[in-house]
């Protein structure tokens, strides 16, 4: 039972500093990231999409167009410290696997004030909130309890500006 806690992140260890099942989260967190990777690569599903696009309604091609844009350069028009693009994390569903704080490259998230108890691991939050980059929504899938929280991209979508 404890390998498989430790896999799906509901381990109830403090930390994962000389755990014998330390490889098991190690291969959890690759796996995530090779599913991320999958669904950012334009070439994963693609075999077949011209024929879909001669045959697509006006509205899909929208969308497809849409997507092909999501995938261009992006700038923003506004300075980063106005714009209010950053996650909040749920102390209450946090349970500090820490894989948000591995996957996350601006390095937005941090470990929290510890347990006074010593019995369950530090939560995370967010220590660096205008690192956080704008749009940016690859935290969420990879918190497997559900605690990150984004607002609606629909709101900021006038802060950025698409290149060529």
């Amino acid at each position: 039972m404890l390998v498989i806690d430790c896999f799906f992140g509901r381990c109830s260890k403090p930390s994962c500093e000389r755990c014998a099942f330390q490889p098991v989260r190690s291969l959890r967190i690759a796996l995530k990231s090779r599913a991320l990777q999958k669904k950012e690569d334009p070439s994963f599903g693609a075999v077949g999409l011209w024929d879909k696009l001669d045959t697509a309604t006006p509205h899909a091609r929208v969308t497809l167009q849409k997507q092909d844009a999501l995938k261009k350069r992006k700038r923003l028009i506004a300075p980063r410290e106005t714009i209010a693009w950053y996650p909040t994390i749920k102390p209450e569903l946090c349970n500090g696997c820490g894989d948000c704080k591995v996957l996350c490259k601006p390095g937005v998230f941090e470990l929290g004030a510890p347990d006074p108890t010593g019995i369950h691991r530090p939560k995370l939050i967010v220590a660096h909130p205008f690192k956080c980059l704008v749009l940016c929504t690859r935290c969420v899938p990879v918190c497997t309890s559900g605690a990150i929280v984004l607002p609606p991209k629909e709101e900021f979508e006038h802060f950025v500006e698409y290149l060529d």
